[in-house]
């Protein structure tokens, strides 16, 4: 006989129910936080790896600052030093704290720390040596090789703390995947029983799956963004280093038949040949600019310009060919605009010419003009508002293609004779450069009148110092007998490329030597022992990095000159080189550009204020007697100069002003027959020609005692 249930039976049914629906929600809440806990672990994983790399970094640019300054003397070197200084511990207190809880890994971070601060050490007693008994007592430091083992293992303990995080969190990863599927059968099953926790139990799950998914699908997005940024930087470096290379063989060539070919005819063909080149290699630093430009890789780098300079060299640039056409070229500059804006003076140059050049191909009589000026910002603000205008009466643009003629590879169509020789690249770069630096570029046009194109670039920082001018660039004098005798190892596995070097060095007294691949390079060192070894990057064998290593190796040759030679084209690889070689040289390269990288480094052979050469006294000049009769006027100039012009260069330390302020002194010397004055202006001209800016700084300040002397003479 069927009997009817009994309430011990119900009883024992909702007690089931209720205990498999906390059981649901307990395991479903448990899985679901074991799942956050491995996310969270995940995450710290991550950023202990980012702020260990970040502190390798650190200490790396700071090696490097220390090396240039070693290198060269100039303060300017030294700031990723300073900067590594104020980061390094906010960087160590947080990677403490991502560390916290495993002892192991607190113990590497202890060690890390302390090689840390060793190494900084290291470069602190280099730079106060390099300060105080100049670069050979630096030199002495380094060789001992402290500073290398220091960062050997500081790699080591970095290697070991991004290691042991991501083999912990991989291993807490692996464990709540089988309490997800637990967790999604025991939710089923609830669900049956109890409608409200099943539904419950199965919504955490299912976040915690999603959270889990989108997690990776992000770690998925993120490794597949920087294998496509690698392989677009890899076919940009060679691109650049296979179309460079044949280039420079083709430019520095034409350079040197220039100054030997007498024939008319043959200087045409020659003059077509440059001319060629010249648009040539336009266009492939337009494609490449444009691809880095896409790529995410064109990087700008302000420095305190001036752009009335700019402004000159473009104008320097077209006015012959505006010449030649009949086409009025000007440029007018706002007469209180600053002198020193902060800005990529590279790029800025770039856009200017690229407009211009856009409005000469398209103007065929009439004018050009270019205007720069500029607009206060908010009142007590360190910025202004920079904008610049480029107006031409040529062909103008339709208005339906005023948009399309910023487009890659589109022109406007209207004028085909005009427009064959181009890529359609330019403006585009131009629009991408503006925007790069924070600015806009708007177009206006009437057919037949001509086109109006107006810059913005609003935020500019104005600079407290001014830069060196950039006028030297375009100095076509290369003397390579100006620099004292030196052994040059040539290195490159191009036989033109080699040429091309003993055609420039042709007939000076330099010595060479020539390698064909890295092996090579370290086989003569040991046997040449090089003054300066011009390095190709890219080479059969052993390439430039893996023998500049070698080479560092030997005996002696620790402080050798070693300058890279490359084709690259992108910024982060000459970031690379500035950081391992003591300088680099780009492919094309001319005559001057050798000569002025070569003239960072090589003592020259003697210096010269003008043609008529003053004194240079071989002690202090403090050690330079003061004549017995010196004019009052003299003391009233010297004493006006010491008021402005003296402590005008001073404080912004341009080499340029530095070398006016030595050849006015120079002047008034020659002009009284003050020989202490024309001694020390000969000081000055040396300092500021060769660089020197330790000893031009030095030799400033002792201008206030050289005229307490004159001053005491005179009474």
């Amino acid at each position: 006989m069927h009997r009817p249930p009994t309430t011990q039976f119900y009883k024992t049914v909702i007690l089931t129910w209720i205990t498999l629906s906390l059981a649901s929600v307990v395991l479903s809440g448990v899985t679901w936080y074991q799942l956050r806990e491995a996310l969270r672990l995940s995450r710290q994983a991550v950023e202990t790896k980012d702020t260990a790399e970040g502190i390798l970094r650190s200490l790396l640019d700071a090696e490097t600052a220390q090396r240039g300054f070693s290198l060269t003397g100039e303060e300017d070197f030294l700031e990723p030093y300073l900067r590594a200084e104020r980061m390094l511990p906010l960087q160590f207190e947080q990677l403490a704290l991502l560390a916290k809880g495993d002892s192991n890994l607190v113990h590497q971070v202890v060690q890390l720390r302390a090689r840390a601060e060793l190494s900084m050490e290291h470069q602190r007693r280099v730079i106060a040596m390099r300060r105080e008994q100049g670069a050979g007592a630096a030199a002495e430091i380094v060789r001992e090789r402290l500073g290398k083992r220091l960062m050997d293992e500081i790699r080591q303990n970095v290697a070991f703390v991004v290691a042991a995080r991501s083999a912990f969190t991989s291993m807490e990863a692996r464990a709540p995947r089988g309490q997800l599927l637990r967790g999604t059968l025991t939710s089923v099953i609830a669900g049956a029983i109890g409608l409200g926790a099943g539904f419950f139990a199965i919504y955490l799950v299912r976040k915690s799956a999603r959270d889990e998914w989108r997690a990776g699908e992000f770690l998925h997005a993120k490794l597949r963004a920087e294998s496509e940024s690698h392989q677009k930087s890899t076919f940009l470096a060679n691109m650049s280093h296979e179309i460079r290379t044949p280039m420079n063989a083709i430019v520095g060539f034409s350079e040197l038949l220039s100054g030997e070919l007498q024939d008319t005819r043959q200087r045409q063909y020659l003059d077509a040949i440059q001319t060629s080149a010249a648009s040539l290699l336009q266009i492939i630093n337009d494609i490449l600019d444009m691809s880095k430009v896409e790529a995410g890789l064109l990087q700008l780098h302000p420095e305190p310009t001036d752009p009335r300079e700019v402004c000159d060299f473009v104008q320097t640039l077209f006015t012959e060919v505006t010449v030649k056409r009949g086409v009025k070229l000007s440029c007018s500059v706002a007469d209180d605009l600053p002198t020193a804006l902060l800005l990529d003076r590279v790029r800025l140059r770039q856009i200017l010419v690229n407009l211009v050049g856009n409005s000469v191909k398209f103007t065929e009589r009439g004018r050009i003009e270019t205007r720069i000026r500029w607009e206060r910002q908010p009142p007590r603000s360190s910025c202004v508002t920079l904008i610049i205008e480029v107006e031409d009466s040529g062909v103008g643009i339709p208005k339906a293609k005023l948009h399309d003629v910023f487009k890659p590879f589109v022109q406007a169509g209207t004028h085909p004779d005009m427009e064959q020789s181009g890529t359609g690249l330019g403006l585009a770069i131009v629009r991408r450069l503006v925007e790069l630096m924070g600015g806009s570029v708007a177009v206006t046009s009437v057919v037949g009148h001509g086109s109006l194109f107006r810059l913005r670039f609003p935020n500019v920082a104005i600079s407290a110092q001014m830069n060196e001018s950039p006028q030297a660039e375009n100095n076509d004098h290369a003397d390579f007998d100006e620099f004292q005798p030196a052994r040059i190892l040539v290195v490159d596995d191009n036989e033109m490329n080699c040429r091309l070097v003993a055609g420039m060095l042709e007939s000076s007294h330099h010595q060479l030597e020539f390698g064909r691949d890295g092996q090579q390079a370290v086989d003569l060192a040991r046997v040449f022992r090089p003054d300066v070894i011009l390095m190709d990057v890219r080479m059969p064998r052993m390439d430039g990095r893996q023998a500049l290593r070698h080479i560092r190796k030997l005996k002696g040759m620790e402080s050798t000159l070693i300058i890279a030679v490359t084709a690259s084209g992108l910024a982060e690889e000459h970031r690379r080189l500035r950081t391992a070689f003591d300088a680099y040289l780009r492919k094309p390269f001319t005559r001057r550009a050798l000569f002025t990288v070569l003239s960072q480094f090589l003592r020259p052979t003697g210096q010269t204020v003008n043609s008529h050469p003053a004194r240079v006294p071989d002690g202090p000049i403090s050690q330079v007697r003061a004549p017995s009769d010196v004019p009052v006027g003299l003391m009233t100039r010297l004493r006006e100069l010491q008021a402005k012009e003296w402590r005008e260069v001073s404080d912004g330390m341009a080499m340029s002003e530095a070398r006016r302020f030595a050849m006015t002194l120079e002047t008034l010397g020659r002009e009284t027959g003050c020989e202490s004055l024309l001694a020390y202006a000969g000081l000055l001209a040396h300092d500021a020609s060769a660089y020197a800016v330790d000893a031009l700084e030095e030799h400033l300040q002792e201008f206030p005692a050289l005229l307490e002397r004159l001053e005491h003479s005179a009474v």
